[in-house]
Formats: structure tokens, sequence, C-alpha cells
């Protein structure tokens, strides 16, 4: 009996551990998916790219970008912060990818629901196609969707917003293209493939970025894709890997009773591939 109670209890304790590597060893295969599209012009970015951007766009690249700004063509980035999980903020870090050019991205996150209790969650965009994937210590699944419109429309408006992170991936081109809405705001559209999203930022006098805002994020409300107004707002600007960027900022659905945030944190540090 006590042999087969410390049998049992060795394999509850591998579970995680053999999780963990099966988890790492996707998020590697998604990452190296990802690192196929890091293609697309090298160099910098010009004065005729710019040439035609609305008002506060032209203000933003002039607050962000460096005279001979080299174009980057994917980033790696670190998080901190908690997200908003089952009534309560949990502490969270997570690990991103982007390419630029050709838009794709992974977010693999760990979010501490107690102390040896982590949720494992990875979003990507790889591919035209999106993947939403939630577990419980890496093994039992929370969350698991993949390839649906919504899914892919609300990933690719992701990524457009975090593109402010890497910056000249908002230039102009590659599918993306500015309309002016005021003094202020500036309504980005980017098209990959079957997919088109159209995301509205708003930036201060000085240029710098302050709110990212869409009318209609697909939110999943019991198991249906409801469109819900969505923003991201600054708490602050920060200069990581060289780039002046919206850090620490907060991520919330705006709804009829009030904003409902659920992610908020700040960037750690950076890295681009040029």
């Amino acid at each position: 009996m006590k042999r087969a109670l410390f049998f049992t209890a060795g394999a509850l304790a591998a579970v995680p551990v053999v999780g963990n590597a099966l988890w790492r060893r996707t998020s590697a295969e998604i990452e190296r998916a990802i690192r196929s599209h890091w293609r697309g012009a090298s160099g910098t970015v010009t004065a005729g790219q710019l040439a035609d951007v609305p008002a506060p766009v032209a203000r933003f690249f002039r607050r962000t970008l460096c005279d001979g700004q080299r174009i980057i063509r994917s980033a790696r980035i670190h998080q901190t912060g908690e997200f908003f999980f089952n009534g309560a903020w949990r502490p969270m870090r997570a690990y991103q990818v982007f390419s630029a050019a050709l838009p794709a991205f992974m977010w693999d996150a760990r979010i501490s629901m107690a102390p040896f209790m982590p949720v494992y969650v990875r979003d990507s965009y790889v591919a035209q196609r999106a993947t939403m994937r939630a577990d419980m210590l890496a093994v039992y699944p929370v969350v698991n969707q993949s390839g649906t419109p919504e899914l892919n429309a609300g990933a690719l408006l992701r990524y457009l917003g975090e593109a402010a992170w890497f910056p000249t991936r908002l230039v102009p081109g590659d599918g993306l293209t500015w309309k002016p809405v005021d003094d202020e705001r500036a309504e980005a559209t980017l098209t990959d493939g079957p997919t088109t999203v159209s995301l509205e930022f708003r930036f201060d006098d000085h240029g710098d970025l302050v709110e990212l805002y869409s009318p209609g994020r697909f939110r999943d409300v019991n198991g249906t894709s409801v469109p819900t107004p969505w923003r991201v707002r600054a708490l602050g600007q920060e200069v990581v890997g060289g780039v002046r960027m919206m850090t620490p900022a907060v991520v919330e659905w705006v709804l009829p009773e009030g904003p409902m945030p659920y992610w908020r944190g700040k960037i750690r540090d950076v890295k681009y591939t040029y």
C-alpha cells in the first residue's frame, strides 16, 4: 500500500513537470513559425513614407522615431503585471514575440492563481489564424479556441494596437493605412488576408500615444462572441529598448455599467531585430 501511495504521489508530482515541458515545446514550435515571417524590407524609414499620414500620427512619429530610424522586423518583449481572473487580480508575467512585415505574434503568460498553481495562457496569431489556449498547471484545459473569424479579428486587432511597441510597423504599407479623425485621433486599418480591422489611436499634444479604442472588439460572453467597446489606456510613458512607448498601461472592456479592466502591467524589456 505504501509503495502504491508513493508511486501515485510521484506520478502526480510529475504531471506539471511534463505539462510544462510540453507547453514549452509547443510555444517553441509556434515561435519558429513566427520566425519564418521575419522578412520584408530592411533599411530605414523615409520621409516619403510619412508624408501623407494624419497630423497626430505625424506628431507621434516625430516623437517616437529617430532620424534614420531602422525598420524593425521583429520584437521580443517581456511583461509583468496583473491579470483579472476568477474575480481577482492575479500576478502575471509574460513573454511575447512579434513579426512585423507579415502580422504574427505569440503571447505566452503565467498567471498565478495560488502558490504553485499557475495558469498557462498562450494567445497567438500566425498565418492569418488565431489560437487561444489556457491550461491549469499546463495540463488541465481551461480555454481552447482557434480559427474562428471573430477570434482572428480580435487577435489581429490586438496586434495592430501592440504594434506601437515596435512602431515602424505603424508606418503606412504592408496592409496598413491611416485616416484622420480630429487633431488628437486617427484610425489605423490593417488587412491580413480575409481579415480587416480598424483601431482608433489617440495622441497628446507632445505626440505620445495615450489611448487605443475599438467600438466593437469581440468578447466571449457565455460562449458567444459579442462586439464590445474595448480600450487600452496609457498609465505612463517610458523608453524601453531605445523606443518611447505607452507603459505601464491598462486594458479594459467598456461596458454600460462602467469599465471592466482585465490586464494591467508594463514592458520590462524588449529586443528588436532590424
